[in-house]
């Protein structure tokens, strides 16, 4: 399997369970999806124009005891890191989540159950490569005393930084 190519999953995956800080109930679908499409969110409990959620730094809403992703439109899914964990380590690159509450159930506590029910139904490596940030020459930026650059590695990605504070 080629770590260069994205993946999705080859059928459908259903989880249920309660949700560790909301205690309610919940339901909740893997589904395949395709090339380009990422992961995503969908409230099905709700208004279905205003239930998509795309889990990226950008739409993290509260990071206080769990991960709590939102859109615009006020729908929120939390807990999510234990499933994002176990698609990001089997390189799922593109799957849509149904989900109809506010969080993702607990299940053991872990993420081995997503992994073991993605291993179960497999994994669907298509012809498309995955996206890769090329840095292709330096590139420095000034502030007066504040700088900041990039470079391109052959070798790996590799992060270097300083900080240095006029305080006493």
């Amino acid at each position: 399997m080629s770590i260069f190519k994205q993946k999705t999953i080859n059928n459908i995956i259903t989880f249920d369970g309660i949700g560790l800080h909301s205690g309610k109930k919940v339901k909740m679908k893997v589904l395949p999806s395709g090339v380009n499409s990422g992961i995503l969110f969908k409230r099905v409990d709700l208004d279905k124009d205003k239930s998509l959620i795309f889990p990226d730094v950008y739409n993290v809403s509260s990071a206080v005891l769990c991960t709590t992703i939102s859109n615009e439109f006020g729908a929120r899914v939390s807990t999510i890191e234990h499933l994002m964990g176990a698609l990001f380590g089997l390189g799922i690159d593109n799957a849509v989540i149904e989900i109809d509450n506010e969080e993702v159930p607990i299940l053991d506590g872990s993420g081995k159950m997503f992994v073991e029910k993605i291993l179960e139904v497999g994994i669907n490596v298509s012809d498309s490569p995955i996206k890769v940030i090329r840095i292709n020459k330096k590139i420095d930026l000034q502030d007066n005393e504040k700088s900041i650059s990039i470079e391109p590695s052959k070798i790996n990605l590799e992060i270097d930084f300083e900080i240095k504070y006029k305080n006493s």
